[in-house]
């Protein structure tokens, strides 16, 4: 086994190690060379972009085992959250062949150790803020069809601290349900990155707006042709005084109608991993659970990683 840093001649091999690592994470369509070199652009580059939400000190390296590429991690320094202040350490991607654990286990410690040369005192693996934009779909962070890697960030050291539930509802076909309540709806496209425009659909009573429902196309994470027919749902709000009342329903109902409309044939959504209420609507709409991802933190001054 050889541990190298990445440079641009690695980037066919390492494209096709991200590809095959991730054929059976939900939204996770094979990448082209080109889009994956974008996402190491601060690798390659050594540009800062910490001060605008970004991440700083990037650095990737890949395992290779008798010529191919059988693990790989992407790291950084970075600002999370409300705390702008403290530098974390912070883990992009990681992924490692199936049972190739200690080859795994080699290249997370390469990592780390990267890491703790510009002193912090937590690492975040798979963080919202730093995801890769064609790793899943917007909000996620590490996928269960990545278990193996959930599993040796967990051995070593590592604790779940976010985590956001992924449902879907392939060929959907829905009759919205008005509410009990008096609302007018209007509804707004824009174009984004894909193929078909996002769609915003917002209900109002008088000039006072009661709620919102935003979905984008897939297309916004993947330029992959497959991803062009799904539509995510991002947000879904509804004032305090107006719930309850069937307005959510309506809304999430109405905008799934018109995208239909215009050729959008599959729906995603998601909501955090204890917004019970949230989860208990979605799977009662017509959506079914299809991935549960996670954010994990490790805190350098606990108790180090487990022996084998």
């Amino acid at each position: 086994m050889a541990i190298v840093q990445y440079t641009p001649d690695l980037q066919t091999p390492v494209t096709q190690f991200y590809n095959h690592v991730t054929a059976n994470v939900p939204y996770c369509y094979p990448v082209k060379e080109e889009e994956f070199a974008v996402a190491l652009h601060g690798v390659t580059t050594g540009k800062s972009d910490k001060d605008a939400g970004g991440i700083d000190a990037e650095a990737a390296f890949a395992a290779t085992v008798n010529g191919g590429v059988q693990a790989f991690i992407h790291v950084g320094i970075g600002q999370m959250g409300k705390n702008r202040e403290e530098d974390i350490g912070v883990i992009r991607f990681f992924g490692y062949e199936r049972g190739m654990r200690r080859v795994g286990q080699a290249l997370l410690e390469k990592g780390e150790d990267y890491l703790k040369t510009y002193d912090i005192s937590r690492i975040y693996a798979f963080s919202q803020d730093c995801r890769y934009r064609f790793y899943h779909f917007g909000h996620s962070y590490l996928s269960d069809g990545l278990d193996q890697v959930q599993a040796l960030l967990g051995f070593n050291g590592y604790r779940r601290c976010a985590g956001e539930v992924f449902l879907n509802w392939e060929d959907y076909t829905v009759t919205p349900m008005r509410s009990s309540l008096s609302v007018e709806l209007s509804v707004e496209w824009e174009d984004g990155r894909g193929e078909r425009p996002n769609c915003t659909v917002r209900a109002y009573q008088g000039d006072e707006q009661v709620g919102i429902c935003e979905s984008v196309c897939g297309g916004e994470f993947s330029s992959h042709p497959d991803a062009q027919d799904w539509l995510h749902t991002v947000w879904l709000g509804i004032e305090d005084a107006f719930q309850g009342q069937g307005l959510g329903r309506y809304l999430l109902q109405h905008e799934l109608q018109e995208m239909k409309k215009i050729g959008y044939r599959h729906a995603a959504i998601s909501t955090a991993w204890d917004n019970h209420r949230a989860f208990l609507f979605y799977s009662n709409c017509g959506y079914r659970t299809v991935d549960w991802t996670y954010g994990f933190v490790k805190n350098l001054s606990e108790a180090p990683a487990q022996k084998w």
